[in-house]
C-alpha cells in the first residue's frame, strides 16, 4: 500500500485529481461483490453508498448507482428530487446516449450498464465523476455544485468518439422532480406517512413546460410565487413551492420532455421512450408529483472528435429563477474549472511530515465540512448542522454544540462561515437565554425533551475564537435577533455573550458540589436516561464534571475576549469563576481519574467507572498536578484502549450500561488528542491518527462508512457490530445514514490546530506546538506557519486593521541563539526568552503579512 492509496478499504483508492485536490476513486462493483451489502438497521440491507456534493448554499448526494439527489435547507429541509424507485422516479443527474444507426441505448445508471463497459467513478471535492467507455464511445460526466451560493447543480459532459467510424448520437440529460419534506421525525414512529401527506399537500399540482425566457425546462407551482411572498409563521414543515429548472449551459437542445410518463413510457429506465422519440411533452399539472425532465441533443462525431455539453438543475424562489440561471453562464468547462480552483484555494495545505496522507485527509475534511454548510432564509444565516441521520433522515438540525464545534476550524479557514454559525445560534436563542436543542422546519424551536447545560459555553467559545482570530471587534457591535428570527429584540453580539454568561452561571447554575448542573444532559444526551434517577431529581440535583471542566477553558477564553473588547471587569469576573470551577473539578479526582458527576445529591457517577468525556478538559486546562496528569494519561491509555481509538467508557464495577454505546466519538476524541499532547506528545499524536478516516478504513476495510466520510461514533471492538455505528430500538438509526456527519471532518481539523498550538489571544496570536516533531506546516485561510529546527516562517491576516503581538514557542534549534526577526521583509525588534520570542506585526483585510524568525 503506497501513500496515495492509504486507505480506501475494499472500496477504492485515494488519488489526486487534475486540480491537485484529493479524490476517491470508487472501484468496487456493488452489483457482483457481496461485500458491498450493509445492514441499515432500519430499512433492511442495502448496497447503496454515496458521496456529498455541496457549496455554501446546497447539499447533494451522488451515489455508486449513478444518480444524484439534491437537498435544500433554505426554507425548510427537503429533497428536491427524492429517489423513489417504486414510483418510477430515479432522482436523475444521469446521461443517456443513443446510437442513431443501431438504436442501442445506455446510460450512466450503473445498474443498467452493459457488463463489458469500462466504468470509472470518482468522488471529488464538489463533484461526482463517472466515465463510461462502451462501443467505441467514451462519455465523461461530472455533476458538481458551483462554488459559492448557487442553488443549482451543474452537469459537465464530454462525449468522445474513440473508434474509427463517424457516429451519429443523441445525448439525453435526465433529472427528476419529487419534492419531499423532511419534517421532524418523532422517535418511535415512522415519520414517512406524515411527510408523504405534507409533501403531497404542498407539491402536487406542479406544471412543467419549456420556458423561452430561461431557454430550458421550468416546473412551477400555481401557488409558487404567492407562497414565497406570504409571511408564514415558523413551523415544522416547509410550505413554499420553489421553481425547479433544468436548463442547458452553452448547449443546443433538439428535443425535450417534462412529464415522467412520457420520459420513460414503455421503455422504462433502461431505454426511455422520451429519448427514442422526444415528444416535447409538457405537464399540465395533476394530483400527484408527475414532473420529470429530459433534454436531448443530437450530434455527429468523427473519429477522435468530442462534444461538450452542459446543464443546470435545481430549485429556486420564483422571483430569483432567471437570475440563478443567468449566473451559470454559457461555459460548463470554465464553470467547473473555476469551482476546482476555488476549492484548491480554500482547503488547507498541511504538512505533518511523518504521515503524508494526513495532508490529504485534512484537505478532504475541509472540503466535506464546508460543503456541508447550508443557508436558512428564516435565520438569514448559514449553519453547519450535524448532518448524517439527524439532518437527512430525522429532519432536525440538532445540538447547537454541533454547529459551533464544527465552526471552530472555520474561524481560520472560512471566517464568514464561522461568524454566520454564531449568528444562527444567537438567533435560535430565546430572549431569556435558552438555546434551542434543535432547529426544524422553517425555523421552529424544538427542545425534543432535552435542555442541555452546555449550549452557552459553545456559543461563548466560538465567538471568542472568531473575534480574537479575526480581530473583528465590529462583530461584537452587530445586532442579532433572538428567536424567532429575524426581528425579535435584536441586541449587539456582546450583549448576547453577556446573556450567555448569565444564563450559564445563574439559570443553569451550580449544584452543592460546586459543579455546573447537568439539567437534562450535558454533551451526552443519554447521561440522564441511562442514570436510572427520576428526571426531576436530575434537573434539581444533577451536576456535570464534564461541563464544569470545559467551563474552566471557555471562561478563560471569554476573559481574553472581554479584555480585547475593553471590558476589564467582565474579564476579571470570568477568570475568577473559571478558577472557582477548577477547584470544584479538582475535588472530583478519584485517585486515577475524574468522576463523571452526580445525577442526584447522593448518586455519584464515575467513581470507579471511567467516563472519558471530562478527562481531556482536566489535561487541557492544566488543573491537575503533574503526578495526577501522568496518572490520568496512563489510566486512559490502559482502560480505554481499542483497536480503532479510545473508547468513551470503561467499566469499573458500577453496574452501568456503557454510555452512548461505549465506542469512539469524534467530538470527544479530538479533545482527547489535545489533552494527551499536553502531557505526552507522542500519545496525543497517536490518538490524533487513530481518529482519522484512514485508520478506520485500515481497521475495518469492509465497512464503507469511515472511508471517505463517517458517522458521529463507531461501536467498539467488543460490540456485536464493531466498527459500525449505533441504532436505537426507538426506530432511529445512525446506521441508516452513516456518512455526512460533519464531526468526522471538523474534528481532525480542530485537533490539527490544537496540536499545532495555534491560539488567538487578546494581544494577538500565540503558537506553542504540542506535536512530537518539529518539522510541520499549516497554510489555510488567515494563517500560514511553518516550523523547522532552525527557522519559523509564517503569514498572518485579519478582517480588521491592527498591530498585534505574535508570541512563538521556538523550535529547539533556535533556543539560546541570537535571533533575527523580520516582518514583511524588514528586520524588527523582538523580545526573546529562552524558549519564546514575541514581536509586533501589522495585520489587515485582503492580505497576509509575512514574518520570519531565524
Amino acid at each position: 500500500m503506497n501513500e496515495a492509496e492509504r486507505h480506501g478499504g475494499i472500496f477504492g483508492d485515494w488519488t489526486a485529481d487534475e486540480a491537485g485536490l484529493p479524490a476517491f476513486e470508487y472501484t468496487l462493483d456493488q452489483r457482483s461483490d457481496p461485500r458491498a451489502e450493509w445492514d441499515t438497521r432500519l430499512h433492511g440491507p442495502s448496497r447503496l453508498h454515496w458521496h456529498q456534493l455541496g457549496n455554501d448554499r446546497i447539499v447533494a448526494i451522488s451515489t455508486n448507482e449513478g444518480w444524484t439527489q439534491l437537498y435544500s435547507h433554505e426554507r425548510g429541509p427537503r429533497w428536491i428530487n427524492k429517489h423513489r424507485e417504486a414510483d418510477g422516479a430515479f432522482a436523475g443527474g444521469v446521461s443517456y446516449l443513443r446510437d442513431d444507426e443501431s438504436g442501442s441505448v445506455w446510460s450512466t445508471f450503473f445498474a443498467d450498464l452493459p457488463e463489458e463497459a469500462f466504468v470509472r467513478r470518482v468522488f471529488g471535492c464538489g463533484y461526482y465523476r463517472i466515465v463510461v467507455r462502451h462501443d467505441d464511445i467514451e462519455l465523461d460526466r461530472v455533476v458538481f455544485a458551483p462554488f459559492g451560493e448557487s442553488r443549482l447543480l451543474c452537469s459537465y459532459v464530454v462525449v468522445r468518439n474513440v473508434g474509427e467510424t463517424t457516429r451519429r448520437l443523441r445525448h439525453g440529460e435526465y433529472w427528476d422532480v419529487w419534492l419531499h419534506n423532511l419534517d421532524l421525525a418523532t422517535l418511535g414512529l415512522n415519520p414517512e406517512k406524515a411527510r408523504e401527506m405534507t409533501s403531497a399537500q404542498a407539491y402536487n399540482g406542479y406544471r412543467a413546460d419549456w420556458d423561452d425566457s430561461l431557454g430550458g425546462l421550468l416546473a412551477r407551482h400555481p401557488k409558487g410565487r404567492l407562497s414565497h411572498e406570504i409571511p408564514f409563521p415558523v413551523g415544522r414543515t416547509a410550505r413554499t413551492q420553489p421553481d425547479v429548472v433544468c436548463v442547458p449551459i452553452g448547449t443546443g437542445v433538439d428535443g425535450w420532455t417534462a412529464e415522467r410518463a412520457a420520459v420513460f413510457g414503455d421503455g422504462g429506465r433502461a431505454c426511455p421512450d422520451g429519448l427514442v422519440d422526444p415528444a416535447r411533452q409538457a405537464h399540465p399539472g395533476g394530483r400527484r408529483q408527475e414532473v420529470a425532465f429530459l433534454l436531448t441533443t443530437d450530434f455527429e462525431l468523427e473519429p477522435g472528435a468530442e462534444r461538450v455539453l452542459g446543464f443546470g438543475y435545481g430549485a429556486t424562489p420564483p422571483v430569483e429563477t432567471a437570475d440563478e440561471v443567468k449566473r451559470l453562464g454559457d461555459d460548463p468547462a470554465a464553470l467547473f474549472e473555476s469551482t476546482m480552483q476555488a476549492w484548491r484555494a480554500v482547503v488547507p495545505k498541511v504538512d505533518f511530515g511523518r504521515e503524508g496522507w494526513v495532508s490529504r485527509e485534512l484537505a478532504w475534511s475541509a472540503y466535506y465540512l464546508r460543503s456541508g454548510a447550508t443557508y436558512h432564509h428564516g435565520f438569514r444565516a448559514h449553519t453547519l448542522s450535524q448532518g448524517g441521520a439527524y439532518q437527512y433522515l430525522g429532519g432536525f438540525n440538532a445540538g447547537p454544540r454541533s454547529t459551533m464545534q464544527n465552526a471552530l476550524s472555520q474561524v481560520w479557514l472560512a471566517p464568514e462561515i464561522a461568524a454566520d454559525a454564531a449568528r444562527f445560534t444567537m438567533s435560535e436563542t430565546t430572549p431569556e437565554g435558552e438555546i434551542a436543542y434543535a432547529e426544524v422546519g422553517t425555523g421552529s424551536w424544538e427542545h425534543m425533551l432535552w435542555c442541555p447545560s452546555d449550549n452557552d459555553m459553545w456559543l461563548l467559545w466560538l465567538i471568542s475564537e472568531y473575534v480574537l482570530a479575526t480581530r473583528d471587534r465590529a462583530f461584537l457591535r452587530q445586532s442579532v435577533s433572538y428567536w424567532p428570527a429575524p426581528y425579535t429584540r435584536p441586541e449587539p453580539v456582546w450583549e448576547h455573550c453577556l446573556r450567555a454568561v448569565r444564563h450559564l452561571l445563574d439559570d443553569v447554575g451550580a449544584g452543592e458540589h460546586g459543579l455546573i448542573k447537568i439539567r437534562l444532559g450535558d454533551w451526552n444526551d443519554m447521561v440522564v436516561s441511562e442514570s436510572g434517577v427520576p428526571i426531576d431529581r436530575v434537573w434539581e440535583e444533577g451536576e456535570s464534571t464534564l461541563n464544569t471542566a470545559m467551563a474552566v477553558h471557555v471562561l478563560r477564553r471569554f476573559a481574553e475576549l472581554a479584555e480585547f473588547a475593553g471590558e476589564p471587569q467582565a474579564a476579571a469576573d470570568a477568570r475568577a469563576r473559571a478558577e472557582g470551577f477548577a477547584e470544584a473539578v479538582r475535588a472530583c479526582w478519584r485517585g486515577r481519574h475524574l468522576n463523571r458527576g452526580w445525577t442526584s445529591s447522593d448518586t455519584e457517577v464515575g467513581h470507579s467507572d471511567l467516563f472519558l468525556e471530562p478527562q481531556p478538559w482536566a489535561l487541557i486546562t492544566g488543573l491537575l498536578d503533574e503526578d495526577q496528569a501522568s496518572t490520568l494519561v496512563e489510566e486512559i491509555t490502559t482502560r480505554c484502549a481499542d483497536p480503532l481509538a479510545a473508547r468513551v467508557f470503561a467499566d469499573g464495577g458500577e453496574q452501568r450500561t456503557p454510555t452512548v454505546g461505549g465506542g469512539q466519538w469524534y467530538a470527544i476524541n479530538s479533545t482527547l488528542a489535545w489533552g494527551l499532547s499536553t502531557v505526552d506528545r507522542a500519545r496525543g499524536w497517536q490518538e490524533f491518527l487513530a481518529n482519522t478516516l484512514a485508520h478506520h478504513a485500515e481497521t475495518y476495510p469492509e465497512i464503507w462508512f469511515g472511508v471517505w466520510s463517517g458517522p458521529d461514533s463507531y461501536l467498539p471492538s467488543n460490540a456485536d457490530r464493531p466498527g459500525e455505528t449505533w441504532s436505537s430500538p426507538l426506530g432511529f438509526s445512525m446506521q441508516a445514514w452513516p456518512v455526512q456527519i460533519l464531526f468526522a471532518h471538523s474534528e481532525p481539523l480542530n485537533a490539527a490546530l490544537w496540536l499545532a498550538g495555534i491560539e488567538p489571544t487578546a494581544r494577538g496570536l500565540r503558537i506553542a506546538p504540542l506535536l512530537p516533531f518539529e518539522g510541520w506546516s499549516w497554510d489555510g485561510g488567515l494563517l500560514a506557519v511553518s516550523y523547522h529546527s532552525d527557522a519559523v516562517r509564517g503569514e498572518l491576516g485579519a478582517l480588521a486593521a491592527e498591530v498585534v503581538e505574535v508570541e512563538l514557542v521556538l523550535p529547539t534549534g533556535l533556543r539560546g541563539t541570537s535571533l533575527t526577526v523580520t516582518v514583511d521583509g524588514v528586520k524588527t525588534t523582538a523580545r526573546q526568552s529562552d524558549d519564546t520570542v514575541s514581536f509586533r506585526l501589522p495585520v489587515g483585510p485582503g492580505r497576509r503579512t509575512p514574518f520570519e524568525i531565524t
